[in-house]
Protein backbone atom coordinates (compact mmCIF):
# COMPACT_ATOMS: atom_id res chain seq x y z
CA UNK A 1 0.00 0.00 0.00
CA UNK A 2 3.02 2.35 0.34
CA UNK A 3 2.73 5.30 -2.05
CA UNK A 4 -0.72 4.21 -3.24
CA UNK A 5 -3.59 6.68 -3.23
CA UNK A 6 -6.91 5.14 -2.22
CA UNK A 7 -10.14 6.95 -3.07
CA UNK A 8 -13.27 6.07 -1.15
CA UNK A 9 -16.31 7.03 -3.18
CA UNK A 10 -19.41 8.27 -1.47
CA UNK A 11 -21.27 5.12 -2.41
CA UNK A 12 -18.58 2.71 -1.24
CA UNK A 13 -18.93 1.02 2.10
CA UNK A 14 -16.24 1.80 4.67
CA UNK A 15 -15.87 -1.83 5.71
CA UNK A 16 -14.83 -2.64 2.15
CA UNK A 17 -11.95 -0.11 2.27
CA UNK A 18 -8.46 -1.46 2.79
CA UNK A 19 -7.15 -1.46 6.38
CA UNK A 20 -4.29 1.03 6.89
CA UNK A 21 -1.77 1.57 9.65
CA UNK A 22 -1.42 5.11 11.01
CA UNK A 23 1.94 5.57 9.34
CA UNK A 24 0.51 4.35 6.04
CA UNK A 25 -2.37 6.85 6.21
CA UNK A 26 -0.05 9.73 7.04
CA UNK A 27 2.22 8.72 4.20
CA UNK A 28 -0.71 8.64 1.78
CA UNK A 29 -1.72 12.14 2.87
CA UNK A 30 1.86 13.36 2.46
CA UNK A 31 2.04 11.91 -1.03
CA UNK A 32 -1.26 13.52 -2.03
CA UNK A 33 -0.16 16.93 -0.66
CA UNK A 34 3.18 16.73 -2.45
CA UNK A 35 1.53 15.79 -5.75
CA UNK A 36 -1.40 18.19 -5.56
CA UNK A 37 0.55 21.22 -4.25
CA UNK A 38 3.96 20.70 -5.82
CA UNK A 39 4.22 24.36 -6.84
CA UNK A 40 2.12 27.04 -5.14
CA UNK A 41 2.30 30.80 -4.64
CA UNK A 42 0.88 32.10 -1.35
CA UNK A 43 0.49 35.69 -0.26
CA UNK A 44 0.31 36.56 3.41
CA UNK A 45 1.84 38.37 6.37
CA UNK A 46 4.90 37.00 8.19
CA UNK A 47 4.46 36.17 11.88
CA UNK A 48 6.62 34.45 14.53
CA UNK A 49 9.70 34.73 12.33
CA UNK A 50 12.93 33.12 13.54
CA UNK A 51 16.27 32.58 11.83
CA UNK A 52 17.61 29.46 13.53
CA UNK A 53 21.35 29.89 14.11
CA UNK A 54 21.57 32.08 11.03
CA UNK A 55 20.66 29.16 8.74
CA UNK A 56 17.09 27.87 8.37
CA UNK A 57 14.12 30.24 8.63
CA UNK A 58 10.85 29.29 10.31
CA UNK A 59 7.74 31.45 10.31
CA UNK A 60 4.00 31.58 9.67
CA UNK A 61 2.09 33.12 6.80
CA UNK A 62 -1.30 34.46 7.84
CA UNK A 63 -4.22 36.52 6.71
CA UNK A 64 -7.57 37.39 8.26
CA UNK A 65 -8.87 33.82 7.92
CA UNK A 66 -6.04 31.38 8.62
CA UNK A 67 -2.32 30.74 8.89
CA UNK A 68 0.15 28.12 7.68
CA UNK A 69 3.51 27.02 9.04
CA UNK A 70 6.46 27.70 6.73
CA UNK A 71 10.09 26.66 6.53
CA UNK A 72 12.78 28.08 4.28
CA UNK A 73 16.06 26.23 4.38
CA UNK A 74 19.50 27.79 4.11
CA UNK A 75 20.05 26.69 0.52
CA UNK A 76 17.01 28.76 -0.50
CA UNK A 77 17.13 31.77 1.84
CA UNK A 78 20.66 32.71 0.78
CA UNK A 79 19.13 34.06 -2.43
CA UNK A 80 16.79 36.49 -0.65
CA UNK A 81 17.26 40.17 -1.47
CA UNK A 82 15.61 41.40 1.76
CA UNK A 83 15.59 40.51 5.45
CA UNK A 84 12.25 38.96 6.48
CA UNK A 85 10.59 40.24 9.64
CA UNK A 86 7.27 40.02 11.44
CA UNK A 87 4.57 42.11 9.82
CA UNK A 88 5.99 42.02 6.30
CA UNK A 89 3.61 41.05 3.55
CA UNK A 90 5.20 38.63 1.07
CA UNK A 91 4.50 36.18 -1.73
CA UNK A 92 6.06 32.81 -0.97
CA UNK A 93 6.68 30.17 -3.66
CA UNK A 94 7.16 26.55 -2.72
CA UNK A 95 5.67 23.14 -2.10
CA UNK A 96 3.22 21.95 0.54
CA UNK A 97 4.57 18.95 2.41
CA UNK A 98 3.45 16.92 5.36
CA UNK A 99 5.58 16.66 8.49
CA UNK A 100 4.77 13.04 9.26
CA UNK A 101 6.09 12.83 12.87
CA UNK A 102 3.41 15.33 13.96
CA UNK A 103 0.90 14.63 11.19
CA UNK A 104 1.00 18.32 10.26
CA UNK A 105 1.62 20.12 7.03
CA UNK A 106 3.78 23.08 6.12
CA UNK A 107 4.87 25.16 3.17
CA UNK A 108 8.49 24.53 2.17
CA UNK A 109 9.43 27.91 0.69
CA UNK A 110 11.89 27.94 -2.20
CA UNK A 111 11.66 31.67 -2.97
CA UNK A 112 9.99 34.74 -1.50
CA UNK A 113 9.56 38.41 -2.36
CA UNK A 114 8.09 41.41 -0.59
CA UNK A 115 4.69 42.78 -1.50
CA UNK A 116 4.35 45.42 1.20
CA UNK A 117 4.22 45.93 4.94
CA UNK A 118 1.53 44.45 7.14
CA UNK A 119 -1.09 46.67 8.65
CA UNK A 120 0.27 46.39 12.20
CA UNK A 121 3.79 47.19 11.05
CA UNK A 122 2.51 50.18 9.09
CA UNK A 123 0.72 51.48 12.18
CA UNK A 124 3.84 50.84 14.27
CA UNK A 125 6.12 52.77 11.91
CA UNK A 126 3.66 55.66 11.55
CA UNK A 127 3.27 56.08 15.33
CA UNK A 128 7.02 55.71 15.84
CA UNK A 129 7.68 58.46 13.28
CA UNK A 130 5.04 60.77 14.83
CA UNK A 131 6.26 60.42 18.41
CA UNK A 132 9.90 60.84 17.38
CA UNK A 133 9.03 64.12 15.63
CA UNK A 134 7.24 65.27 18.80
CA UNK A 135 10.41 64.65 20.80
CA UNK A 136 9.09 61.82 22.98
CA UNK A 137 12.16 59.70 22.16
CA UNK A 138 14.72 62.42 22.99
CA UNK A 139 17.32 61.37 25.54
CA UNK A 140 17.29 64.84 27.13
CA UNK A 141 13.79 64.33 28.56
CA UNK A 142 14.48 60.91 30.06
CA UNK A 143 15.19 60.34 33.75
CA UNK A 144 18.31 58.77 35.15
CA UNK A 145 17.95 55.31 36.66
CA UNK A 146 18.69 55.44 40.43
CA UNK A 147 21.89 53.68 41.42
CA UNK A 148 20.22 51.94 44.37
CA UNK A 149 16.41 52.34 44.44
CA UNK A 150 14.55 52.16 47.75
CA UNK A 151 11.68 50.13 46.29
CA UNK A 152 10.96 48.79 42.78
CA UNK A 153 7.52 48.63 41.20
CA UNK A 154 6.85 45.77 38.75
CA UNK A 155 4.04 46.30 36.23
CA UNK A 156 3.29 42.91 34.69
CA UNK A 157 0.97 39.92 34.84
CA UNK A 158 1.41 37.95 38.05
CA UNK A 159 1.03 34.69 36.10
CA UNK A 160 3.62 35.56 33.47
CA UNK A 161 7.05 34.03 33.16
CA UNK A 162 8.41 37.54 32.66
CA UNK A 163 7.30 38.61 36.15
CA UNK A 164 8.81 35.48 37.68
CA UNK A 165 12.10 36.09 35.85
CA UNK A 166 12.26 39.68 37.08
CA UNK A 167 11.55 38.72 40.70
CA UNK A 168 14.11 35.88 40.56
CA UNK A 169 16.86 38.12 39.22
CA UNK A 170 16.07 40.87 41.76
CA UNK A 171 16.20 38.40 44.67
CA UNK A 172 19.47 36.91 43.45
CA UNK A 173 21.15 40.28 42.92
CA UNK A 174 19.84 42.29 45.89
CA UNK A 175 17.58 40.26 48.22
CA UNK A 176 16.95 43.16 50.63
CA UNK A 177 15.32 45.35 47.96
CA UNK A 178 11.49 45.41 48.26
CA UNK A 179 9.39 44.80 45.11
CA UNK A 180 5.75 45.86 44.63
CA UNK A 181 3.76 44.05 41.91
CA UNK A 182 1.08 46.00 40.03
CA UNK A 183 -0.84 43.27 38.22
CA UNK A 184 -2.16 43.93 34.72
CA UNK A 185 -3.18 42.10 31.59
CA UNK A 186 -0.38 42.38 29.02
CA UNK A 187 -2.09 41.05 25.89
CA UNK A 188 -5.50 41.19 24.27
CA UNK A 189 -8.41 43.60 24.14
CA UNK A 190 -8.21 46.31 26.79
CA UNK A 191 -4.70 45.35 27.89
CA UNK A 192 -3.23 48.78 27.08
CA UNK A 193 -5.83 50.48 29.31
CA UNK A 194 -5.01 48.04 32.12
CA UNK A 195 -1.29 48.78 31.82
CA UNK A 196 -2.03 52.52 32.02
CA UNK A 197 -4.17 51.91 35.13
CA UNK A 198 -1.38 49.90 36.77
CA UNK A 199 1.17 52.63 36.04
CA UNK A 200 -1.23 55.25 37.40
CA UNK A 201 -1.62 53.22 40.59
CA UNK A 202 2.18 53.04 40.96
CA UNK A 203 2.46 56.81 40.50
CA UNK A 204 -0.31 57.56 43.00
CA UNK A 205 1.06 55.05 45.50
CA UNK A 206 4.37 56.99 45.60
CA UNK A 207 6.07 54.00 47.20
CA UNK A 208 8.58 53.27 44.41
CA UNK A 209 11.39 55.29 42.90
CA UNK A 210 11.84 52.91 39.94
CA UNK A 211 9.31 50.93 37.86
CA UNK A 212 9.91 47.97 35.55
CA UNK A 213 7.40 47.28 32.75
CA UNK A 214 7.80 43.60 31.83
CA UNK A 215 6.37 41.15 29.32
CA UNK A 216 7.72 38.12 27.46
CA UNK A 217 8.38 37.94 23.73
CA UNK A 218 5.94 37.47 20.88
CA UNK A 219 5.04 38.60 17.40
CA UNK A 220 3.77 42.04 16.44
CA UNK A 221 0.20 41.11 17.39
CA UNK A 222 1.24 39.77 20.78
CA UNK A 223 3.12 42.98 21.57
CA UNK A 224 0.43 45.31 20.19
CA UNK A 225 -0.47 46.42 23.74
CA UNK A 226 2.91 48.13 24.08
CA UNK A 227 2.56 49.91 20.72
CA UNK A 228 -0.54 51.80 21.91
CA UNK A 229 -0.33 55.57 21.50
CA UNK A 230 -2.16 56.40 24.73
CA UNK A 231 0.15 54.11 26.70
CA UNK A 232 3.22 55.66 25.02
CA UNK A 233 2.17 59.19 25.95
CA UNK A 234 1.38 58.10 29.52
CA UNK A 235 4.87 56.56 29.86
CA UNK A 236 6.45 59.74 28.48
CA UNK A 237 4.70 61.78 31.19
CA UNK A 238 5.24 59.16 33.93
CA UNK A 239 6.75 60.83 37.04
CA UNK A 240 8.93 57.84 38.05
CA UNK A 241 11.99 56.45 36.28
CA UNK A 242 10.84 53.52 34.12
CA UNK A 243 12.64 50.60 32.48
CA UNK A 244 10.89 48.82 29.60
CA UNK A 245 11.68 45.09 29.56
CA UNK A 246 9.26 43.93 26.88
CA UNK A 247 9.87 40.97 24.59
CA UNK A 248 13.10 39.35 23.50
CA UNK A 249 16.33 41.00 22.39
CA UNK A 250 15.14 41.45 18.79
CA UNK A 251 11.71 42.83 19.79
CA UNK A 252 11.15 46.58 19.80
CA UNK A 253 7.99 48.39 20.92
CA UNK A 254 6.93 52.01 21.15
CA UNK A 255 7.12 51.64 24.94
CA UNK A 256 10.84 50.87 24.58
CA UNK A 257 11.47 54.16 22.78
CA UNK A 258 9.61 56.42 25.25
CA UNK A 259 10.79 54.66 28.41
CA UNK A 260 13.72 56.09 30.34
CA UNK A 261 15.71 52.92 29.60
CA UNK A 262 15.13 49.94 27.29
CA UNK A 263 16.16 46.43 28.31
CA UNK A 264 16.48 43.58 25.81
CA UNK A 265 14.59 41.17 28.10
CA UNK A 266 12.70 41.29 31.41
CA UNK A 267 15.68 39.66 33.13
CA UNK A 268 18.02 42.32 31.79
CA UNK A 269 15.61 45.00 33.06
CA UNK A 270 16.02 43.54 36.56
CA UNK A 271 19.81 43.56 36.15
CA UNK A 272 19.76 47.23 35.10
CA UNK A 273 17.48 48.14 38.01
CA UNK A 274 19.66 46.74 40.77
CA UNK A 275 23.33 46.50 41.64
CA UNK A 276 24.78 43.11 42.41
CA UNK A 277 24.83 42.84 46.24
CA UNK A 278 27.85 40.54 46.15
CA UNK A 279 29.71 43.00 43.93
CA UNK A 280 28.79 45.86 46.27
CA UNK A 281 30.04 43.89 49.26
CA UNK A 282 33.32 43.28 47.46
CA UNK A 283 33.58 46.98 46.63
CA UNK A 284 32.81 47.92 50.24
CA UNK A 285 35.43 45.46 51.46
CA UNK A 286 37.99 46.91 49.04
CA UNK A 287 37.05 50.41 50.19
CA UNK A 288 37.36 49.41 53.86
CA UNK A 289 40.78 47.88 53.22
CA UNK A 290 41.92 50.98 51.33
CA UNK A 291 40.70 53.24 54.16
CA UNK A 292 42.50 51.13 56.74
CA UNK A 293 45.74 51.26 54.76
CA UNK A 294 45.42 54.99 54.15
CA UNK A 295 44.63 55.60 57.85
CA UNK A 296 47.58 53.51 59.01
CA UNK A 297 49.89 55.32 56.58
CA UNK A 298 48.56 58.71 57.68
CA UNK A 299 48.91 57.91 61.38
CA UNK A 300 52.44 56.60 60.81
CA UNK A 301 53.43 59.78 58.98
CA UNK A 302 51.81 61.98 61.61
CA UNK A 303 53.63 60.00 64.34
CA UNK A 304 57.00 60.63 62.71
CA UNK A 305 56.19 64.32 62.33
CA UNK A 306 55.11 64.50 65.97
CA UNK A 307 58.36 62.91 67.12
CA UNK A 308 60.38 65.35 65.03
CA UNK A 309 58.44 68.36 66.35
CA UNK A 310 58.72 67.10 69.91
CA UNK A 311 62.51 66.88 69.53
CA UNK A 312 62.69 70.35 68.05
CA UNK A 313 60.46 71.69 70.84
CA UNK A 314 62.70 70.13 73.43
CA UNK A 315 65.79 71.67 71.85
CA UNK A 316 64.30 75.10 71.10
CA UNK A 317 61.45 75.41 73.59
CA UNK A 318 61.07 78.02 76.37
CA UNK A 319 62.97 76.01 79.02
CA UNK A 320 65.98 75.62 76.71
CA UNK A 321 65.79 79.26 75.67
CA UNK A 322 65.61 80.39 79.30
CA UNK A 323 68.64 78.35 80.12
CA UNK A 324 70.57 79.90 77.20
CA UNK A 325 69.43 83.43 78.16
CA UNK A 326 70.47 82.85 81.78
CA UNK A 327 73.86 81.67 80.65
CA UNK A 328 74.22 84.71 78.36
CA UNK A 329 73.16 87.03 81.21
CA UNK A 330 75.83 85.60 83.45
CA UNK A 331 78.46 86.14 80.74
CA UNK A 332 77.41 89.77 80.23
CA UNK A 333 77.41 90.42 83.98
CA UNK A 334 80.96 89.15 84.22
CA UNK A 335 82.05 91.28 81.26
CA UNK A 336 80.39 94.37 82.76
CA UNK A 337 82.16 93.90 86.08
CA UNK A 338 85.45 93.43 84.25
CA UNK A 339 84.90 96.59 82.18
CA UNK A 340 83.92 98.62 85.24
CA UNK A 341 87.10 97.62 86.97
CA UNK A 342 89.15 98.77 83.93
CA UNK A 343 87.49 102.27 83.76
CA UNK A 344 89.84 105.22 84.61
CA UNK A 345 88.94 107.95 87.05
CA UNK A 346 87.29 110.04 84.30
CA UNK A 347 84.63 107.36 83.73
CA UNK A 348 81.79 109.72 84.64
CA UNK A 349 82.92 112.19 81.96
CA UNK A 350 83.07 109.43 79.37
CA UNK A 351 79.59 108.37 80.35
CA UNK A 352 78.28 111.93 79.85
CA UNK A 353 79.90 112.08 76.40
CA UNK A 354 78.24 108.84 75.38
CA UNK A 355 74.89 110.09 76.65
CA UNK A 356 75.20 113.27 74.54
CA UNK A 357 76.06 111.25 71.43
CA UNK A 358 73.09 109.00 72.09
CA UNK A 359 70.71 111.95 72.41
CA UNK A 360 72.07 113.53 69.22
CA UNK A 361 71.42 110.35 67.24
CA UNK A 362 68.02 109.63 68.75
CA UNK A 363 64.96 109.33 66.44
CA UNK A 364 63.43 112.54 67.89
CA UNK A 365 66.48 114.61 67.00
CA UNK A 366 66.68 113.12 63.51
CA UNK A 367 62.93 113.70 62.96
CA UNK A 368 63.28 117.37 64.01
CA UNK A 369 66.13 117.91 61.55
CA UNK A 370 64.18 116.28 58.77
CA UNK A 371 61.08 118.45 59.55
CA UNK A 372 63.11 121.67 59.30
CA UNK A 373 64.52 120.68 55.91
CA UNK A 374 61.04 119.65 54.70
CA UNK A 375 59.56 123.03 55.66
CA UNK A 376 62.34 124.68 53.64
CA UNK A 377 61.81 122.45 50.54
CA UNK A 378 57.98 122.69 50.25
CA UNK A 379 57.80 126.33 49.01
CA UNK A 380 60.65 125.74 46.56
CA UNK A 381 58.87 122.65 45.18
CA UNK A 382 55.67 124.62 44.52
CA UNK A 383 57.52 127.38 42.71
CA UNK A 384 59.44 124.86 40.58
CA UNK A 385 56.22 123.08 39.62
CA UNK A 386 54.58 126.36 38.48
CA UNK A 387 57.63 127.29 36.40
CA UNK A 388 57.68 123.85 34.78
CA UNK A 389 53.96 124.05 33.95
CA UNK A 390 54.32 127.55 32.39
CA UNK A 391 57.20 126.35 30.22
CA UNK A 392 55.12 123.36 29.06
CA UNK A 393 52.23 125.70 28.08
CA UNK A 394 54.61 127.84 26.04
CA UNK A 395 55.95 124.82 24.16
CA UNK A 396 52.40 123.61 23.41
CA UNK A 397 51.44 127.06 22.03
CA UNK A 398 54.51 127.09 19.77
CA UNK A 399 53.76 123.57 18.51
CA UNK A 400 50.11 124.46 17.92
CA UNK A 401 51.11 127.55 15.85
CA UNK A 402 53.56 125.48 13.81
CA UNK A 403 50.99 122.74 13.24
CA UNK A 404 48.38 125.29 12.17
CA UNK A 405 50.82 126.80 9.69
CA UNK A 406 51.54 123.41 8.14
CA UNK A 407 47.90 122.22 8.14
CA UNK A 408 45.83 121.82 4.96
CA UNK A 409 43.40 124.58 5.94
CA UNK A 410 46.16 127.16 5.96
CA UNK A 411 47.25 125.99 2.51
CA UNK A 412 43.66 126.30 1.26
CA UNK A 413 43.48 129.83 2.69
CA UNK A 414 46.37 130.77 0.41
CA UNK A 415 44.26 129.89 -2.69
CA UNK A 416 45.10 126.24 -3.18
CA UNK A 417 42.50 123.46 -3.60
CA UNK A 418 42.28 119.71 -2.91
CA UNK A 419 40.99 117.91 -6.04
CA UNK A 420 39.37 114.47 -5.73
CA UNK A 421 38.17 112.06 -8.42
CA UNK A 422 34.77 110.37 -8.87
CA UNK A 423 35.60 107.73 -6.24
CA UNK A 424 36.92 110.22 -3.72
CA UNK A 425 40.64 109.64 -4.42
CA UNK A 426 42.94 112.65 -4.19
CA UNK A 427 44.27 113.66 -7.64
CA UNK A 428 47.91 114.68 -7.81
CA UNK A 429 48.55 114.01 -11.50
CA UNK A 430 46.55 114.98 -14.60
CA UNK A 431 46.87 111.40 -15.82
CA UNK A 432 44.55 110.30 -13.00
CA UNK A 433 41.48 111.93 -14.62
CA UNK A 434 40.08 111.40 -18.09
CA UNK A 435 38.16 114.02 -20.10
CA UNK A 436 34.50 113.87 -19.26
CA UNK A 437 35.03 112.58 -15.72
CA UNK A 438 33.55 114.43 -12.75
CA UNK A 439 35.89 115.94 -10.19
CA UNK A 440 35.52 117.95 -6.97
CA UNK A 441 37.70 120.84 -5.80
CA UNK A 442 37.66 121.57 -2.08
CA UNK A 443 38.47 125.29 -1.36
CA UNK A 444 39.09 127.07 1.89
CA UNK A 445 35.35 127.60 2.11
CA UNK A 446 33.10 125.32 0.10
CA UNK A 447 33.54 122.73 -2.70
CA UNK A 448 33.32 123.06 -6.52
CA UNK A 449 31.92 120.21 -8.65
CA UNK A 450 33.37 120.22 -12.18
CA UNK A 451 33.86 118.06 -15.27
CA UNK A 452 37.18 117.62 -17.08
CA UNK A 453 37.05 119.02 -20.59
CA UNK A 454 40.64 118.27 -21.48
CA UNK A 455 43.85 117.44 -19.73
CA UNK A 456 47.53 118.16 -20.16
CA UNK A 457 50.02 115.80 -18.66
CA UNK A 458 53.16 117.23 -17.12
CA UNK A 459 56.19 117.35 -19.34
Amino acid sequence: MRGEVVNLGAGERTEDAPLLQVGQLVQLIATRLRDEFAAVRVEGEIADFSHYRGRHMYFKLKDEDALIQCAMFATANRRLTFKPADGQRVIAMGQVQAYTPRSSYQLIVSDMRETGVGKLLQQFEALKRQLREEGLFDEERKRAIPLLPNRIGLVSSRESAAARDVVTVLRNRFPALPVVLYHTQVQGVGAAEQVVAALRAAAEHKACDLVILARGGGDLEDLATFNDEHLARFIAAFPIALISGVGHETDYTIADFVADRRAATPSQAAEIATPDAADWLRRVERGRSSIEQATASLLSGRGRSLNQLSGRLTRAGPPARLMQCGQRLDELHDRMRSAAMRLPGSGSQTLATLRARLLAGSPLAVAGSRRTRLEWLVPRLGSAAQNLLAASHRRVDVARSALRGLGPQNTLNRGYAIVTGPEGQVLTDASQAEPGSDIQARLARGTLHARVRKKKDSD
